[in-house]
Formats: structure tokens, sequence, C-alpha cells
């Protein structure tokens, strides 16, 4: 009867890790996908706000038209686009900074 209940505290800890690091698996992945979620709500809340106001709208549809033959447009678009990576780059290294080292986390394999 007593290698039964030690069969079974060794289960219910194995269980018990399991769990805790299935719990730290699904807080990653919920952030990650906060982060993305919080884009989005950036991204409507511009559309909402600019769709308010048609003539910036019409302004943009213009500056479109006519710098589209122009270089410079490119450069302005690959200029945004570095900008952007860089500071979603420097969002994570500082997310990452500050985030306190968990025992364990280091040897696990996602």
């Amino acid at each position: 009867m007593t290698s039964r209940v030690e069969q079974l505290a060794a289960r219910r800890r194995l269980l018990l890790a399991r769990s805790a690091l299935e719990r730290e698996t699904l807080k990653f992945d919920a952030a990650a996908i906060g982060g993305a979620l919080s884009t989005i709500d950036r991204a409507v809340s511009i559309v909402q706000r600019l769709r308010r106001s048609p003539l910036v709208i019409a302004a943009a549809v213009v500056g479109l038209f006519v710098f589209r033959r122009y270089p410079v447009t490119a450069w302005v678009m690959r200029g945004i686009a570095a900008a952007s990576a860089a500071r979603r780059i420097g969002a994570s290294l500082r997310q990452l900074a500050a985030e306190p080292a968990t025992p364990g986390a280091a040897g696990r394999q996602a």
C-alpha cells in the first residue's frame, strides 16, 4: 500500500511540474498575442480617426499619385519599415531585460 501512495505522490509532483510549465508557456503566448492585439487596436483607432477626416484621406491619395513615380516614395516606405522594425526590436529587448530569470526556463524547448 505504501508503494502505491508513493507512486501517486510522485505522479502528483510530475503533474504539478507539468502544469507549471504549461502556465509559463501560456503566459508567454498570451504576451505575444497581446502585443499583436494592441497593434491591431492602434491601427483600428487610427483608421477610425482618419475616417472622420476625409481631407486627410484625400491628401494622402493625392500624395501617393503625385509622388509614386519618384524614387523618394520608395525610400520613405523603406525608412518607415526600418523604423517600425527597429522600434519592435527595441521593445522586445527592453521586455527581455525587464523579465526576471525563471529557474528551469533556460533548458526548456518550445
